[in-house]
């Protein structure tokens, strides 16, 4: 013998005369299938390899028509640096021949 579960029971039933289309659910945004169809939209999608070499390109062509070309401008403790390390291959190369 199996259980059976208690029923609440109400005393106004609800009956709709037809169920809403899916396009009248799609209107209203507080339904799950409006809900599901941005949640769709907003997800993030993987590039294609094409879109990804596409879009490195374009992004190579923009840093060099802006001047970028991989140099940036660097303070004066770089500069140092550079000067230091330039004077020190200079010696190097000095000592050597």
């Amino acid at each position: 013998m199996t259980r059976q579960k208690k029923q609440r029971i109400t005393t106004e039933r609800v009956v709709l005369e037809k169920t809403p289309k899916k396009k009248e659910r799609l209107t209203d945004p507080d339904s799950y299938e409006s809900r599901k169809q941005a949640a769709l939209k907003k997800r993030k999608k993987k590039l294609s390899v094409y879109e990804k070499a596409r879009r490195e390109d374009a992004q190579a062509s923009r840093n060099d028509a802006a001047g970028k070309r991989g140099a940036r401008k660097l303070g004066p403790l770089a500069e140092k640096i550079k000067r230091l390390n330039a004077k020190k291959q200079s010696t190097e190369t000095t000592q050597e021949d």
